[in-house]
This record gives C-alpha cells, sequence and structure tokens, in this order.
C-alpha cells in the first residue's frame, strides 16, 4: 500500500534538499526507537543523517544541491526551483525497523523516478523518523528538463504518480488500495452525503481557509501559519503530537476538528514538515558549501564565457588549486573541520566538471547543428563582376 502524500513545490531547491538530506541531523529519539525495535547497535551508531538511504536519477545525491542549481543556471530557470513527491509505505509492506527494508523504499523510490521524470534530475532520500516511524521517501525534482529546459508542470500529478505507484507496488507484491478520493483529505459518510447535495460542509470550509493560507510561499514558521490562521477566524490549538482547529463557521456555529479528522494533510507533522522545507538552512556547514558552491559555478561560466570569446572549443574550467587552498584557510579561521571540508569541495567541484562536461558538449552539438541548417538554407552566391567590367 506504497502510497504517494503530499505533492509541493518549493522557491528554494536547496532547502528542499537539505531537509530531505538532513545531513547530520538524525534525530536521537529515533535512535533510541531503533534501538528498542532490536536493530543491531552498530548500525544505528553509523546513522547520522535524517535520509538513512539516499539515491538519484541524472543527479549524485550527496551533491544534488549544487548539480540542480547549476542546471537551473544553464537553462535560466526563474520561479519554483523543485516539486517534491512524499511517498509512503505502511508497515504491513515495509518494516521501519528492518534496514534491508530501508533499501527496498528507496529503490521503489528510484523506480518511481525513472518512469515519472526520466528527462529530470531527481534525488531520493528515504526518512524513518516522525512520530510513527513509517518508511516515507522524500523525491526532489529538478523543475527544468534536461532535453528542453522547460519547467515541470502538470495539473494531474497526483493521479498520474498514483496510478505509477499502485503498478509498481503490484509488480513488488506490495497491497493495493482503493482510492475513491484523494488521501490527504478524509471525509465521513455524513460529509459526503451534504456534498452529493451541493450543501454547505463546514470541514470542507475549513480546509479550504488552511488551504489558502498554506498556498502563501512565504509563511515559513508555525508562528506566522497561526497568525494568519488567526486572521482567518481560525484558532489553532498545539496539543503535543496534534493539531486541533476551531472557528465560527459560515453558519455561526462553533466548530471544532481535529488535523487528523480532516486529512493527513492537515496533521501537525505534515503541517510543520512543509514549513521547515520552506526555510533556509541555517548550519554553518551548509552554508559554507552553499558559498563555495557558488564561488565555484561562477568561476566556471567566467571561464566558459573566455573561451567562447577567443574561439577556443568548449571546455571545462579547473578550479584553481590556490582559490581552493584560500577557501581552506578561511574555513580554518571561523573553526570549522578543514579536512573534510576539504573533501567536500573537491568532490563538489568534480562533480560540476563532471556534470558541464556532458552540458556543453550538448550545446556544441547543437550548435554545430545549427550552423549546418542555417548553411543549407542559404542560396549559392553569384560571382563577383569586375569593376573594370
Amino acid at each position: 500500500m506504497a502510497t504517494i502524500g503530499k505533492i509541493t513545490t518549493a522557491s528554494s531547491g536547496s532547502a528542499a534538499i537539505d531537509y530531505a538530506y538532513g545531513r547530520n541531523k538524525m534525530p536521537a529519539a529515533t535512535k533510541d526507537w531503533l534501538k528498542q525495535q532490536g536493530v543491531d547497535p552498530a548500525t544505528v551508531e553509523q546513522l547520522q543523517n535524517r535520509a538513512v538511504v539516499m539515491s538519484g536519477l541524472n543527479v549524485d545525491p550527496e551533491y544534488a544541491k549544487t548539480q540542480m542549481k547549476a542546471t537551473r543556471m544553464a537553462y535560466s530557470t526563474r520561479g519554483k526551483q523543485t516539486t517534491r513527491v512524499i511517498q509512503s509505505f505502511p508497515t504491513i509492506d515495509l518494516d521501519s525497523a528492518n534496514p534491508h527494508d530501508w533499501q527496498t523504499a528507496n529503490q521503489l523510490g528510484l523506480e518511481l523516478a525513472k518512469q515519472a521524470f526520466p528527462d529530470y534530475q531527481v534525488a531520493i532520500y528515504t526518512q524513518l523518523d516522525g512520530s510513527g516511524h513509517k518508511l516515507h521517501n522524500h523525491i526532489i525534482v529538478n523543475m527544468p528538463n534536461l532535453k528542453t529546459g522547460e519547467k515541470y508542470h502538470e495539473h494531474q500529478s497526483w493521479q498520474r504518480l498514483t496510478k505509477i505507484n499502485d503498478e509498481i507496488s503490484r509488480e513488488h507484491g506490495l497491497s493495493i488500495i482503493n482510492r475513491n478520493t484523494r488521501a490527504p483529505e478524509r471525509r465521513t459518510m455524513a460529509e459526503r452525503q451534504l456534498k452529493t447535495k451541493n450543501e454547505y460542509v463546514w470541514k470542507d470550509d475549513l480546509r479550504g481557509r488552511i488551504d489558502k493560507i498554506m498556498s502563501d510561499a512565504t509563511i515559513s514558521s508555525y508562528k506566522d501559519f497561526s497568525a494568519r490562521l488567526t486572521k482567518s477566524g481560525i484558532i489553532v490549538h498545539d496539543r503535543g503530537k496534534n493539531f486541533s482547529y476551531e472557528f465560527l463557521d459560515a453558519q455561526k456555529k462553533h466548530r471544532r476538528a481535529r488535523g487528523k479528522a480532516l486529512g493527513s494533510d492537515y496533521e501537525k507533522e505534515t503541517i510543520l514538515n512543509e514549513l521547515e522545507l520552506r526555510q533556509e538552512p541555517s548550519d554553518p556547514d551548509i552554508n559554507h558549501l552553499r558559498k563555495y558552491s557558488r564561488e565555484a559555478e561562477t568561476s566556471y561560466l567566467s571561464s566558459q564565457q573566455r573561451s567562447d570569446r577567443h574561439g577556443r572549443d568548449h571546455q571545462i574550467a579547473k578550479i584553481d588549486d590556490h582559490e581552493t587552498e584560500r577557501d581552506n584557510k578561511k574555513a580554518t579561521n571561523t573553526g570549522q573541520r578543514v579536512d573534510s571540508l576539504r573533501s567536500s569541495i573537491n568532490g563538489i567541484a568534480e562533480a560540476i566538471r563532471r556534470y558541464y562536461r556532458r552540458i556543453i558538449e550538448r550545446i556544441k552539438l547543437a550548435r554545430l547543428k545549427e550552423q549546418q541548417r542555417a548553411q543549407q538554407r542559404k542560396p549559392a552566391r553569384r560571382p563577383r563582376r569586375g569593376l573594370g567590367r
């Protein structure tokens, strides 16, 4: 019963990946839970990131943030930067306390990515934290199509992905659910009957107000979320693991509902995860790598432009060793771990060089073909007559 939950877009692709990857942010509570479930303590202690397994399609998940950003720069992509798909698995299919099932969950996510997004960069991060410790994938899709540069946009994403997901589940012997309505919203029989009669449904009214607020990408904290709800006439109560909402409906009746009763989209964990996804990362190590990534990409693009102006063949600019050493010294002065940082930087630089080799070769081939077509379209020029005749 693998399910496709929330599908959202992110204005900051880097923040989306930072949350899904969760570098060095594996919760201690999750480690304790795994040990209580009988997982080998040595295996548990090796877990450092929120993502217990990761993989990628057309991208290295370790350096997905830098590589996806480079692609967006190459295609001048504006607006929303990534799409995030949540794929989750119930315990009847995959056991969160079984490391083998972690790998299975990630492979199922990769299989979904290959069928749904073959021409995009996709990073798959498998997590098991959260109150229920349910295995789930954060599938981060970079917006530009690698072949056309066009941004990913599809009105029926949930229906299409759900169909592909169900087909994959059948192939692997997982359970399948019959979906008459979208899973993230739960409706009682009384609600459905009112809906068929085109009568007022106060829970739909409540859902609609919350959806309108969450559609504002500038809201990125619980404080902002709560304040906007209050302006909309809704009071949100934080009850430990749950949210509950109360308001006066259109008929001036006092109503109250738990997020769970409205649907998974309105539960505390889903809302807070979405708000956190919109925030810029504050980890100093991550910020330093982001700064270096920008410098490396700027250095590359400047070198490439100089190569074009002088008529040289398209080559990947090498990152100057002196600049790398200078950055390492800066990292030392700020108290960061230089050795591990140098390794990360060198890995990013090499990933950028490999990636741009492919991009530049494609551009070079496309330009050559265009020149050939233009030459074929030109009419044959008549010989010029001499001036003395």
